[in-house]
This record gives structure tokens, sequence and C-alpha cells, in this order.
């Protein structure tokens, strides 16, 4: 229950002051003679509670009145709250050179491919109002997942990748071209890449460029990630006396990717250590912000009407009682 006028709620602490002087007074001043004193059969406590009840109704229904003036209701707030989503394609480069052993996850070194999935899965649940789509690249690019609002399936997908499913090389182009046609004809107010790799464009029918100005033109941004270290890097090698980590070199083509996020409204990343990759996400989810708009409904009917009978009732009781059984005379 609540109240239209709850202002008026504040005249009730006058009530317990006007008490409190009536009983200060009523000790102070001569009895009044209830006419059941002189009835036989009616005991001392009837007589004292005969003597005041006539004032306490006489209250009850000034409070009663101020509840009504109050105007109590009932009803709920509705809230309603519209999640406007952005629409977010992950494209994860599983070519061979993401194999290479130069990042940590819980202080042991792990391979780039398994940080980066690891730190992919946080991201992933903290985008919880966003479409999400996933595509895994090599020597071809491929879609996993079309955008879906479903992050269990993204997330199980994400654990189930793999070094070179799709092939050793990395074909930069071919991913940015198959999100793009995946993006294009979306209504999202945003629609973003982020597209995660550690190599040179090396294979693909089509070029980094080229695809690129195709995304910047159809409105899609382009967040671009370079991960690991340069120069030579441990990778686990298999040889005739087991496997051996050996140092290779790799090279990140920095310069196109920052080409290509500059050119479609995103930014490039470096991530040289596994914390420089988690604070890359974190930043981009920032960056990144789903539109929530809340409206609130209120929905109350009046219910003055029930406090009013009762009010009348009382004055009726009141009124009853002091001119009846408990008429009083000096």
């Amino acid at each position: 229950m609540t109240f239209a006028n709850p202002w008026v709620l504040s005249f009730l602490f006058g009530i317990p002051v006007i008490v409190f002087f009536y009983f200060f007074k009523a000790n102070q001043a001569s009895l009044n003679i209830s006419l059941a004193v002189r009835r036989p059969g009616f005991s001392n406590l009837f007589d004292q509670i005969g003597y005041h009840l006539p004032f306490l109704l006489r209250m009850l229904f000034i409070a009663l009145l101020i509840i009504i003036l109050a105007r109590p209701q009932l009803g709920k707030n509705f809230t309603e709250t519209k999640h406007k989503g952005l629409d977010i394609f992950l494209a994860v480069d599983a070519s061979q050179s993401m194999s290479a052993l130069d990042l940590e996850w819980n202080g042991q070194p792990v391979d780039r491919l398994t940080v980066l999935k690891k730190i992919l899965e946080d991201f992933v649940m903290k985008r919880d109002k966003d479409r999400l789509g996933l595509l895994v690249f090599g020597e071809q690019a491929y879609t996993q997942c079309p955008l879906t609002l479903d992050h269990g399936a993204i997330i199980d997908l994400i654990q189930h990748l793999k070094i070179g499913m799709v092939g050793n090389a990395t074909a930069i182009g071919s991913a940015i071209a198959v999100a793009t046609k995946r993006l294009k004809d979306l209504e999202a107010k945003s629609k973003i890449l982020i597209l995660m790799t550690d190599g040179q464009n090396t294979a693909g029918d089509i070029s980094p460029q080229t695809a690129f100005e195709i995304a910047k033109e159809l409105g899609v941004k382009i967040y671009t990630i370079g991960i690991g270290q340069e120069g030579e890097v441990p990778f686990k090698v298999n040889t005739p006396f087991g496997p051996r980590l050996v140092n290779q070199a790799t090279n990140i083509d920095e310069e196109l990717l920052t080409s290509i996020a500059e050119q479609t409204g995103g930014q490039y990343y470096r991530a040289k250590t596994t914390k420089d990759l988690s604070k890359i996400y974190e930043n981009i989810d920032k960056l990144e912000k789903t539109e929530i708009k809340v409206k609130e409904y209120n929905s109350f009917i009046d219910i003055y009407e029930k406090f009013l009978w009762i009010a009348f009732a009382v004055f009726l009781v009141e009124l009853l009682l002091a001119n009846t059984l408990f008429y009083r005379v000096n």
C-alpha cells in the first residue's frame, strides 16, 4: 500500500500528544461519573474503560480521517528495461604460430591460443546483452557460430578451438570478409569485429586492404589485437628424442593491423603478455557499451473509501456509547 499525499500522515504524530495531555488532565481533574458506575455488576475496570473509551474512539476517528486525506492506494510500480545491444563478431586466429609458448597462465608457460580462449570466455560472459558471433581462421575463415544471444554456446565453441583446425597459414583478409558478410545486413547501431592474430597475412583469396575497405563502407568497426612477442619465441617441437622447446622467429604485421583499425574507426592493441591481453578486453568492454533504456509505469487504485466506511462506523459507535452506556454526568 502507498499514499498519494504521504505528507498528510505527519499529522498522525499529533494524536499521541493529544492523548498524553488528555490523560494528564484526567489525573489532575475531578472524576466524571459514568452512569455505568451506578449499575450493579460492572467492575471497576469496566468503569475505567468506559470512561475513556469515547475519547479513544474519537482519536481513532481522527486518525482514520488523516489516513483518508493521505489517499491510500494499492498497486504496483512496473519497470521496463530495454537493452539495445551490440553485434560483435570475434575472429580468432588458430594458425600454427598460435602454438608459441611465450605467454603464461597461472605462472606456467602456455600457448597463445589457450590464453586467448580463457580471456575470451570472460569477455563473452560480460557482454550478456549483446549478440555475439564466432569465426576461426587459418588458411581459410569459417563461421563457427552466427550472431546469437546464446552465450553458453559461444563459450562452448571457444573451448573447442584448436591450433591448426583450419590450416597453418593466416588469412586475415578472408576473416574480415566473412565477418563483414555476417554483419552487413544487420540493423544494429554498432557492428563490431574483434580480430585477433599473431602474424601476417599469408593466405586467402582476398587481400586485407580490400576486405577492410568493404567493411568500412558497410559500417563495420574493427578492433585488431596483435598477440605475442616478436622475434624468436619458444615452440614445442616433436623430435626423434621426444618433444623439445625450439626457438623460432615470429613477426606481427603491426602496420597492417593498425591501418585496419584506424580506417574502420576501431583501435589496434598489442598484447605481449597475458596481462596486456586481459586489459585490452577490459578496455574494449568500456568503449563499447550496450544502450539501456529504463521506463517506469505506475498502476494504482484508491482505497480510501474502505477507510471512510471504517471511520463512519467508529463515529457511530463513539456517538452511541457516549449517549447511552457511557453517558457522562458531572
